[in-house]
């Protein structure tokens, strides 16, 4: 995928020559200096990295919960994206 387009903080988010393999987590952390998230065990388990994506279903739009440190970059592409610094802008 050359290029990502997803909303994080009511703006478009656009990024060229994603990594397929890079993470959520890594693009917040390292990019974005967004350390609201923290990498605890890396493997999905503890919660520490969650993060909530919001995706159009149909005509709802579906919220989830996901673990950051396991979610590809990539995935993102046509969603919302709602991080722990998210709400302290809101």
């Amino acid at each position: 995928m050359d290029t990502v387009r997803f909303i994080l903080d009511g703006k478009l988010v656009e990024i060229s020559d994603v990594e397929p393999t890079r993470t959520v987590l890594q693009y917040l952390r390292e990019d974005l200096r967004r350390t609201g998230s923290k990498e605890g065990c890396a493997e999905g388990d503890c919660g520490a990295c969650t993060v909530v994506i919001a995706e159009l279903t149909g005509d709802e739009l579906r919220y989830r919960a996901v673990n950051a440190c396991i979610q590809f970059l990539p995935t993102l592409d046509g969603k919302a994206l709602f991080t722990v610094e998210s709400l302290k802008a809101a």
